[in-house]
């Protein structure tokens, strides 16, 4: 997906020697770093764990799930370095438990939502969520409403919108099938004809050419912060990382996924 993968592996080669540098968590021995990242970043963050391993002789291991299971694992005691949302409840809450390093969280990408259906479905694109509703589907497809950011962002994009005395979201519950994340509630969609999906855009972007675009939410933000653990404080490759996820070469990949660049980051 990237396109000038050549010129970002130089540049990624080139930076960590400043991100090692200016890193200053200096204790521990171990070479690994353990990220806990929302779903939605697996393609990215796997392809800047790629760069950063041929340029370090550090390790990256990874755990993609929705952000509600990251959060309840860490507050369980389940080591992990690096934490990366995919809102802001979900930071807040290991926040408040302790599991984080407050003073290194801050917001690191933007995304937005869209709805869509399998390639092969019968329907074209809508203007509005009125007329999404109106579609006759038989399953509209989403994250769990109730814990993941991708569900919780769903119901409130539906629920904002008027049809006459009710709204989207109540019209279209008795057709919904929540999933535990938004890589499945994509799965699920492009797997069946008569299904509706509401995913980030970066997930269309992926399998674009699996899915028929039915409408954006260009009005939306959804935010990923990003945090140091306590363990990840300890952890030189934890904070090498840290840093290298902030680079010019990494947030040209986050870019090419579809994401957008937080202003906080932009702006460094």
């Amino acid at each position: 997906m990237v396109a000038n993968r050549g010129i970002v592996g130089f540049v990624a080669v080139t930076m960590l020697g400043a991100v090692l540098t200016g890193c200053f968590w200096n204790r521990g021995s171990e070479k690994e770093v353990v990220v806990f990242a929302a779903s939605s970043l697996n393609g990215s963050l796997q392809e800047i764990g790629r760069l950063f391993e041929a340029a370090t002789e550090y390790r990256v291991a990874f755990n993609f799930a929705g952000s509600n299971v990251l959060a309840r694992q860490l507050v369980a005691s389940v080591e992990a370095d690096i934490y990366i949302s995919a809102d802001d409840q979900w930071m807040d809450f290991v926040e408040e438990s302790g599991e984080v390093h407050s003073e290194t969280r801050r917001d690191l990408l933007e995304n937005t939502l869209v709805a869509l259906c399998a390639a092969e479905a019968t329907w074209g694109p809508v203007s509005n969520v009125s007329e999404l509703a109106e579609l006759d589907f038989r399953v509209l497809c989403v994250s769990d409403p109730v814990a993941v950011p991708a569900g919780r962002y769903a119901r409130q994009w539906l629920s904002n919108s008027g049809m006459g005395q009710t709204n989207a979201w109540a019209a279209i519950a008795e057709r919904l099938s929540p999933s535990s994340d938004v890589k499945a509630t994509l799965a699920q969609t492009l797997s069946r004809r008569d299904a509706v999906g509401i995913v980030y855009w970066t997930d269309y972007l992926e399998r674009k050419n699996e899915a028929r675009l039915l409408l954006k939410n260009d009005e939306f933000e959804a935010r990923y912060p990003i945090a140091l653990t306590r363990s990840g404080m300890e952890k030189q490759p934890a904070g090498a990382f840290f840093r290298f996820v902030q680079s010019d070469a990494a947030l040209e990949i986050f870019r090419n996924y579809g994401f957008a660049i937080a202003s906080m980051v932009e702006s460094e």
